[in-house]
């Protein structure tokens, strides 16, 4: 069948106005996709594949199921839309370009116009870290932990996400008992846009910060999987409704696309040692193109300083933070943040939410 010609005209908005980028050559789906622009109050800018560039900070990128297979993987603010006579099709190529949002048209007008618009008012989105590990058992968790309480004692909302699906919940070590509200398995069920202000008014809070955590509680499976795109789901409301976004995403290795997506700098934490360094290169050609600091953790070796460490993994350094005894006995009893309230470490972890949130900060 030939293509019917489009009827409706995208109209371009005013200066500093959010707009959405739609890439296809389907006149049916531009034609739709311009009246619920219209109703969101947004412009519409149509793009040809071969010239999509940098998408504009605050605009929406919507990909038609023509132009979708001909992209690289995108990240976590790409909607795909269609019809659904092409559904199927529509949340395979969304796991082509790391797309974690399906618009199924016309039946998911009403929730893109509500995502246009919620993105046409809010003011920004928060900054989202990773804390990971060159190697194993280096203390992710710990410092992760850390973080999130300094940034909330900074005024700054905080969020605080759990990636290890085994590992018992990340609470244990913060509360002698496991917190009450949703988890991951909760939210395995998601499926498109997720309300960021409901979000953060259903996870659970402690030491003035919110935890989104795996396990712990009586009704959670841990052995219930989330699905890629309700983990970009939540972790993109996340962005949205709060200013800082701290993931525990463990050691780094192959798969962590699904957590990282909306990261916008990691922080690698690496021994000082030879391996140490030489599994912190490994580490950053994977996280590559994040933003990667280095947390080089003590002891140093004779005549090596964190500078040094640092420098020979071809890392910027983000802060030095000594090997600490006892930390097992800390985690499970859920006095993790105590033992940070050391001088040292409280310096350290200061200094580092002042280079992540650029303190101070706006509260949301």
């Amino acid at each position: 069948m030939q293509e019917q010609i489009s009827t409706v005209q995208p109209w371009t908005p005013e200066h500093g106005m959010s707009e959405v980028l739609l890439v296809t050559e389907a006149a049916r789906l531009r034609d739709e996709v311009a009246r619920i622009a219209a109703a969101a109050g947004v412009g519409l800018r149509i793009v040809a594949v071969q010239d999509l560039g940098r998408v504009p900070d605050g605009s929406v990128l919507v990909l038609g199921s023509d132009a979708a297979s001909r992209l690289p993987r995108l990240g976590a603010d790409v909607i795909v839309a269609g019809f659904p006579e092409e559904s199927v099709l529509l949340w395979e190529q969304a796991a082509m370009v790391a797309a974690h949002r399906v618009a199924v048209l016309p039946e998911g007008a009403a929730w893109l116009a509500e995502y246009l618009t919620r993105n046409r008012q809010r003011d920004g989105v928060g900054t989202v870290v990773a804390v990971l590990g060159a190697t194993g058992g280096i203390g992710c968790s710990t410092l992760a932990c850390w973080l999130a309480a300094e940034a909330a004692a900074q005024g700054i909302s905080t969020l605080l996400v759990d990636t290890d699906q085994l590992g018992g919940g990340l609470d244990i070590g913060l509360a002698p008992e496991p917190l009450t509200g949703l988890r991951w398995p909760d939210l395995a069920g998601v499926k498109g846009a997720v309300n960021p202000a409901q979000l953060r008014a259903s996870l659970p809070v402690t030491k003035g910060f919110s935890v989104l955590s795996w396990g712990g509680g009586e009704t959670s499976s841990p052995t219930l999987d989330v699905p890629a795109h309700a983990i970009g789901g939540v972790m993109a409301a996340a962005s949205e409704g709060f200013s800082l976004v701290v993931i525990d995403a463990g050691r780094v290795q192959q798969g962590l696309d699904r957590w990282l997506d909306t990261a916008d700098q990691a922080l690698l934490l690496m021994p000082s040692g030879t391996r140490g360094v030489l599994a912190a290169r490994a580490a950053a050609e994977i996280l590559h193109p994040l933003t990667v600091s280095a947390v080089v953790r003590g002891p140093l070796p004779a005549g090596l300083d964190e500078e040094l460490a640092a420098a020979s993994a071809g890392l910027e350094l983000a802060g030095y933070v000594p090997r600490l005894r006892g930390m097992g006995l800390v985690q499970e009893t859920g006095r993790l943040l105590e033992r940070g309230r050391n001088r040292r470490i409280r310096r350290l972890v200061r200094r580092l939410a002042q280079q992540i949130t650029h303190l101070p900060s706006k509260e949301r």
